[in-house]
């Protein structure tokens, strides 16, 4: 299978999820985040052209810039994910790169976490009529970021390797702890 995976259409990438003989699921959930984390860089880049006399230029440029930079490394890890799988084409188990699955996920719930964190942190610079949309980005990281922890929990259990749970188990841990801190909505605001 090809590593390039985002070169493809969004149709031809859903055909290739649903047609494997194993779930691509470290795809998908890089996927889901680079989609979130692209959806915030909209929010605040669209904050700052409505608001360029309100807003300080240069905070908000680097602050788009560090989310685009963000959405860039989800959309590599995309393509990384594709050859961790091979372990369900049949191979042995054994075989898997067990460390590699392990650093896949706790990087995309690292990246997750630090992307919804930028866009709580922007919720009083995002120009009103997009508030609702940033609500839903920070609610889409964060939930991409809970996956990535059951992600990592499930890769480190998968497996009897006392080393690797020594290793991630504080790092899955410190991950969900920063994902318990999000702030998130659990109602918008109403039209009045």
């Amino acid at each position: 299978m090809t590593s390039n995976l985002t070169e493809k259409t969004f149709r031809q990438i859903i055909k290739e999820i649903s047609d494997q003989h194993y779930p691509m699921t470290e795809m998908v959930i890089a996927a889901s985040a680079a989609q979130a984390a692209a959806l915030g860089e909209a929010c605040m880049q669209i904050s700052l052209d409505n608001q360029v006399d309100k807003l300080d230029w240069h905070d908000v440029t680097a602050r788009v810039e560090q989310m685009a930079h963000i959405k860039d490394t989800l959309l590599e890890w995309c393509n990384q994910g594709i050859e961790s799988k091979s372990y369900a084409q049949g191979s042995d188990v054994k075989t898997v790169n067990q460390q590699e699955l392990c650093d896949y996920s706790a990087e995309i719930g690292r990246f997750s976490v630090e992307a919804a964190t930028m866009l709580q942190d922007f919720r009083p610079l995002v120009f009103e009529p997009l508030s609702n949309d940033l609500e839903m980005a920070i609610n889409l990281l964060a939930g991409v970021a809970h996956a990535a922890v059951l992600l990592l929990d499930g890769n480190l259990y998968r497996w009897p390797d006392e080393t690797l749970r020594q290793e991630y188990e504080p790092l899955r841990a410190e991950i969900q702890a920063q994902v318990d801190q999000l702030v998130l909505v659990d109602q918008l605001r109403k039209a009045e």
